[in-house]
């Protein structure tokens, strides 16, 4: 007698390319500490009415308004993101990777907290981050890491 098996073994993920990340701040920390966003929150935005809409509400507290950064939203789109409200500083959050798939962008977000031994300021902060990607029309999933700093 023959014993017959059969497996199923799950389709592989469908070939992913990286995309350019062009972060609006360079340097590897929060685009900004204090926002109007109080909310967490995940964004695409594709069009230059949304976008001085969004950096409105970004600089909500701040006057005057800074210069809206100009985008060509033909060729590109921001993602804007948003950790919400914390009750001291140390907190931030990165628009870290994409990769794009046939049909999908993956975005990665990082969120980083204070460690124990980290000071940091008593004040409200609401980290925000921006990024330019190239522009793609179709469904974009967010993936958050969290990110604890060391500090001695």
């Amino acid at each position: 007698s023959t014993l017959r098996a059969t497996v199923d073994f799950p389709e592989p993920d469908p070939p992913a390319t990286p995309v350019p990340v062009v972060r609006l701040r360079a340097e590897p920390y929060s685009f900004t500490y204090y926002s109007g966003l109080i909310e967490p929150q995940r964004l695409v935005v594709r069009d230059p009415a949304a976008w001085a809409e969004m950096w409105a509400a970004i600089w909500k507290r701040h006057s005057p308004l800074p210069e809206l950064p100009q985008v060509d939203f033909a060729r590109e789109m921001l993602v804007v993101v948003a950790l919400g409200e914390r009750l001291t500083g140390g907190y931030g959050i990165l628009v870290d990777s994409a990769v794009a798939t046939p049909d999908r962008l993956e975005i990665w977000i990082r969120a980083i907290s204070p460690g124990p031994s980290c000071g940091v300021t008593l004040a409200l902060t609401q980290p925000v981050d921006i990024a330019r990607l190239p522009r793609s029309d179709g469904v974009v999933r967010f993936h958050d890491r969290t990110e604890e700093r060391a500090c001695q």
